[in-house]
């Protein structure tokens, strides 16, 4: 495997978000994005108990990957509350959080809130990951198109976040081969940039620490006024390194 990753304050007064990538070899290859909310700094404390969390459980070589994923999700939820409890000026922080464990074959999802993942395998981008929001249950509904959706008042409402009593991750397990990319990113990216977009840019672009760059300017430029955080992740085929 090989990664790069990138988290930019953008037009915000402070980065709320946060990332962590470990492609080091005896332990399983991860990544994670986490998009905090609350006020006075409590949305980057949220961000970063998330992705302390994911560093501190994925230290264990040879760890189950799902088992992984659910407890560094359970632990960074019971910290977020912890720390919420203990200061009035934190209560209500949280974060999304999505997180992926890759080997040769396949890689392992969790996701809680509307931070994605998405795969690019050949010329075809996937988003793995579904939406914990208000404008996606309604697109789930029928009730909203996905393109009124980009645009609705309501869209940064989310359903689910660690910090919560809502905070069930969805799993998923995938399918990938060598020189299959994975693209882990808040809203601040996926918000502004159309699925079309991300793709050209994701094939186009060969070196990854480019491409993070690129993807992240491209979304300033179409309108980004959110902090944008992203981590990609390639496939090299063979051992997982």
């Amino acid at each position: 495997m090989r990664c790069s990753s990138l988290s930019l304050q953008g037009k915000r007064d402070n980065n709320e978000d946060a990332v962590f990538t470990r492609m080091q070899e005896g332990y399983l290859p991860v990544a994670a994005v986490s998009d905090g909310m609350g006020g006075h700094a409590a949305g980057e404390i949220a961000s970063g108990i998330c992705v302390s969390a994911m560093e501190e459980v994925s230290r264990t070589p040879s760890v189950d990957a799902q088992d992984m994923l659910i407890a560094a999700i359970d632990k960074a939820n019971q910290q977020v509350l912890s720390a919420a409890w203990a200061d009035p000026l934190k209560a209500g922080m949280g974060a999304t959080l999505v997180a992926a464990v890759f080997y040769p074959d396949h890689f392992i999802t969790a996701n809680v809130g509307d931070s994605r993942l998405y795969l690019l395998s050949g010329d075809n981008l996937k988003q793995i990951t579904q939406d914990h929001s208000y404008v996606q249950e309604l697109v789930r509904l029928g009730i909203l198109s996905p393109e009124k959706a980009k645009t609705h008042p309501r869209r940064n409402m989310i359903t689910r976040c660690v910090g919560s009593d809502s905070c069930e991750a969805d799993l998923f397990y995938t399918r990938w081969q060598q020189g299959d990319r994975v693209l882990l990113c808040s809203d601040g990216l996926s918000g502004p940039l159309s699925n079309l977009h991300i793709a050209a840019r994701m094939r186009e672009i060969k070196d990854l620490d480019i491409l993070c760059q690129q993807l992240a300017e491209d979304a300033l430029r179409s309108g980004s006024t959110d902090n944008i955080t992203l981590a990609i992740v390639e496939n090299q085929g063979g051992e997982q390194a």
